[in-house]
């Protein structure tokens, strides 16, 4: 599971992204529903940094402050 949310994240742009989380619900909705509805439901949010340019990427995907 975690390859393929992995694919979400380190996609190219926001449409990518957005193809890869399709692929991941598609994938995983069956065993985990409440997981992929809640991706989806709150993918807005959480591809966000694809807003800004592309090397600020990197820190405003982590949750690490120090990063």
């Amino acid at each position: 599971m975690l390859a393929d949310l992995k694919r979400v994240y380190r996609a190219s742009n926001r449409a990518k992204a957005l193809e890869e989380l399709r692929r991941f619900t598609r994938t995983w909705q069956d065993r985990y529903p409440r997981l992929t509805a809640s991706w989806w439901n709150d993918s807005g949010a959480l591809l966000r940094f694809y807003d800004y340019p592309e090397p600020l990427w990197r820190y405003l995907k982590s949750t690490n402050l120090v990063e």
